[in-house]
């Protein structure tokens, strides 16, 4: 879904380039997960916003916190989360110049970003119903059996935890633990690489396959190491060899142990 950037939109993203700029050296590639509309999306659904009514200067406060927080990551995100941010920005003013004395009629600025979001929305449901469909109920019909001959106990359903929640959790955790350390977090000036916290979180599921989201963290000594155990999970989830779920939207955050290999979720 390609689209045209304009001038002025082009003058906001070299802003934010230079503004999200860093020269730390990239641990994970937030591309690798999830685009910027999904976090659109995920702003105006946890909001409880009308996604044809979006007040934009909100938005845009959080969308650039966001930002703001994957940069303390150290997480690489591409162009086109600077192309978004440029454009919110963009419709932000155009929504605050003042109207004409003669009103006429005018698209909303907001309209070309809201169709695409619904756009996307349409083609992300529509995989994701693929993708949750077994391969026998894609290419035949079958006649379900339903044994009623014993009743089972029912199971809880467990949510699957998306990767701006995930993130959100993240830094409200963060905010709360990371003043316990005055120094500021230095990448190139430490030893321990991803993969050896990586190799760490594993052996910890290993031997206790499900602990809550914030246990996780209970042995970091430092900024440095929330952060690196944070992304190693981050790693650990789109690998498929963890799952991040919950009871409820408002219950802890679970880390369960799969042992997958395999291409990610995130």
């Amino acid at each position: 879904m390609g689209y045209c950037v304009s001038s002025n939109t082009m003058t906001e993203l070299n802003k934010e380039q230079e503004q999200f700029q860093t020269h730390e050296p990239c641990l994970v590639k937030v591309q690798l997960f999830e685009g910027p509309l999904d976090l659109l999306l995920h702003l105006i659904k946890k909001n409880d916003l009308d996604i044809y009514d979006i007040p934009i200067a909100k938005i845009t406060e959080q969308y650039i916190e966001y930002l703001e927080f994957m940069k303390v990551l150290n997480l690489q995100f591409a162009g086109e989360y600077l192309v978004i941010a440029a454009e919110l920005s963009l419709i932000k003013s155009k929504m605050l110049l003042p109207k004409p004395v003669i009103e006429e009629e005018e698209e909303d600025p907001r309209a070309e970003l809201v169709r695409r979001l619904i756009e996307y929305q349409v083609y992300k449901d529509a995989a994701t119903d693929l993708v949750g469909r077994d391969v026998l109920g894609r290419d035949v019909f079958k006649r379900e059996y339903i044994d009623n001959s014993f009743e089972q106990e029912e199971e809880v359903e467990l949510i699957p935890v998306d990767l701006w929640s995930l993130i959100e959790a993240f830094r409200d955790f963060y905010q709360r633990r990371s003043y316990l350390w005055a120094e500021e977090i230095s990448y190139e000036a430490e030893s321990m690489s991803i993969d050896d916290k990586i190799e760490q979180v594993m052996a910890r599921l290993q031997t206790q396959p499900q602990i809550k989201f914030e246990e996780l963290f209970d042995d970091c000594s430092s900024k440095f190491d929330l952060v690196i155990t944070f992304l190693a999970l981050l790693e650990l989830a789109r690998t498929e060899n963890v799952d991040v779920v919950q009871d409820s939207p408002e219950s802890a955050i679970l880390i369960t142990y799969s042992g997958e290999v395999e291409s990610g979720s995130f």
